[in-house]
């Protein structure tokens, strides 16, 4: 019982680790699109897709292709393994353009080698056992005879290259004369040195080579696989011939088939192999961190840049205008109706409250706003504006591979060419508060009209005394308090109250204007630190963390 849960339990556990790198890899492949090579993130789609379709079919086939040159005797070691004559099955197989397949056991194979590509009459079952390992369990093999990968034929040279991306094992059967040819070790060996554990290299014909030249050969063979990048190669001797080998060859085919880790072990070393070109672009520096200093510098030129303080400094004089106008001595107010608006000289005095709320929150959706009359940044303001972004870009690229640094320049560079159309609209956006008057302006201007009604009647009165003088009217009785007519406490109480009014509100208006112009300030710092966020930091940031996402899967991937 213990030995049946031990071999349930492994295979899982091996398909869970293969199942994590896969998703790492793909996780990694969609963050590091329009940064990383986009071979390299194609190949990484092709795994991904590759593995996915493979891991859905048996675990329980094995599936071993024997690959080789022409003349390496790769179909001879073929008919020797599987116990069976190619010539006599000649009819299945009319040309070497397609591959061959021998199945052995009872499992269901047809999934698998419709997926391989193989037809059905390149396809034989052995049911049987191996005459020379008849102890020996090769039920679940799938062993494939391929072309000729130096074939002069293109057609089998890309099966060749297809069917070697798919296989769980790869025998490479070479022989003393080709064994170093160079288009197996560019093409086959060297892309594929994180596979080292599910390759065979058969040394073939050996029955040929004297006992010193086949450890002369042997050992040669094994040099140039570890030179080329091979940590521990797998190099057997063998002969179809003399069946110098072959029961080496078959044990190790057995060992794999009974242990049912090939296929996941073959996706493992892709996983790797794709994990490590990603790498080796993507790099493995700490992720850098954009410092709120930096942020502040940034949106203190922006407010420079902006005309934060030409606009507060407008919509402080404008309240204090506006307020005049309110709550002034009506005979001197109507002299302020001659000044122009500040805010309304700048072209920023067009946005309500309500209007505000609106256009803020319909930004995203490209609204219109009128352009302000601000004046344009100055050289040296533009300058500070344009250092502040780019010691922004040069923390966020720092320590980053070229692909990951240049990419966040360019997507801080894509935005940018747009901020200083973003600062006036930024600042045209903002409620200043140009049409908010306090409510105790309307109860000034109250009492102001009571008094110089007042005045007036008081002045009136007066007149129409002055008047009667002069017609020789006798003068009508004056009401008077103290000795002092009421006419001339009209005319002069009202006059003095009605300015000493006017001084008081202006002591208020001027605090007012004061209060107003701070939360415009802090209004229009809001709306830049938005447009500092939106188009310097927020895609810095987003790089970044597309960047560790990369980085920190890869990690998993390479595990």
């Amino acid at each position: 019982m213990t030995e049946t849960v031990d071999t349930v339990e492994a295979p899982v556990r091996g398909e869970t680790d293969v199942l994590k790198k896969i998703d790492a890899v793909e996780a990694a492949a969609k963050a590091g699109q329009g940064r990383l090579d986009p071979v390299v993130l194609t190949e990484a789609t092709q795994i991904v897709d590759r593995s996915g379709q493979r891991l859905r079919m048996s675990g329980e086939l094995t599936v071993v292709a024997l690959a080789g040159a022409t003349g390496s005797g790769k179909s001879s070691l073929f008919n020797t393994l599987t116990g069976l004559d190619l010539a006599a099955i000649g009819t299945r197989r009319p040309t070497s353009s397609m591959p061959l397949a021998c199945v052995w056991g009872e499992e269901p194979a047809g999934e698998v080698l419709n997926w391989l590509g193989i037809p059905r009459r390149h396809q034989v079952q052995h049911r049987s056992s191996l005459e020379e390992a008849q102890s020996e369990d090769l039920d679940g093999l799938v062993l494939l005879d391929l072309p000729d990968h130096d074939s002069t034929e293109v057609e089998h040279r890309l099966i060749v290259d297809r069917l070697v991306e798919l296989v769980d094992m790869l025998v490479w059967v070479v022989d003393p004369q080709k064994y170093a040819d160079a288009a197996l070790h560019n093409r086959y060996i060297k892309p594929f040195t994180s596979h080292s554990g599910v390759m065979v290299f058969a040394l073939n014909h050996i029955d040929k080579l004297t006992p010193d030249q086949r450890k002369s050969c042997l050992d040669d063979l094994e040099r140039l696989l570890k030179s080329d990048g091979l940590k521990s190669p797998t190099v057997v001797g063998t002969s179809a011939v003399s069946g110098d080998g072959l029961d080496e060859v078959r044990s190790l085919l057995v060992k794999r088939v009974s242990n049912k880790r090939s296929a996941r072990e073959r996706l493992s070393a892709d996983v790797d192999r794709v994990a490590d070109r990603m790498a080796s672009q993507c790099g493995t520096a700490k992720t850098p961190e954009i410092d709120q200093s930096d942020i502040t510098e940034l949106v203190d030129s922006l407010s420079d840049a902006s005309g934060l303080s030409v606009v507060v400094d407008a919509v402080r004089r404008s309240y204090l205008q506006r307020a005049r106008a309110a709550t002034g001595w009506p005979l001197t107010k109507w002299l302020g109706r001659f000044r122009p608006d500040p805010l309304r000289r700048l072209h920023v005095d067009q946005v309500s409250r309500q209007q505000g709320k609106a256009l803020r929150k319909s930004a995203s959706n490209e609204v219109a706003i009128a352009r302000s009359s601000l004046p344009a940044a100055t050289p040296v303001q533009r300058a500070r504006m344009d250092t502040a972004v780019r010691n922004i870009t040069t923390k966020a690229a720092e320590g980053l591979s070229r692909p990951w640094a240049d990419s966040v320049r360019s997507a801080i560079r894509r935005r940018e060419e747009s901020l200083g159309d973003e600062l006036d609209q930024a600042v045209a956006r903002t409620d200043l508060g140009a049409s908010d008057n306090p409510g105790w302006w309307g109860a000034a201007r109250f009492v102001q009209w009571v008094l110089f009604l007042i005045t007036l009647g008081g002045g009136v009165w007066l007149a129409a005394l002055l008047v009667a003088r002069i017609a020789g009217l006798d003068d009508p009785p004056l009401p008077e308090w103290n000795g002092i007519p009421y006419a001339w406490i009209m005319l002069v109480g009202g006059a003095v109250l009605g300015l000493a009014v006017s001084f008081v509100c202006r002591l208020f208006a001027t605090s007012g204007a004061a209060r107003r112009s701070r939360l415009v300030a802090k209004a229009l710092r809001e709306e830049l630190e938005k447009v500092a966020d939106s188009h310097v930091v927020a895609p810095a940031r987003a790089e970044l963390e597309a960047y560790t996402t990369c980085r920190d899967n890869l990690a998993i991937a390479r595990d």
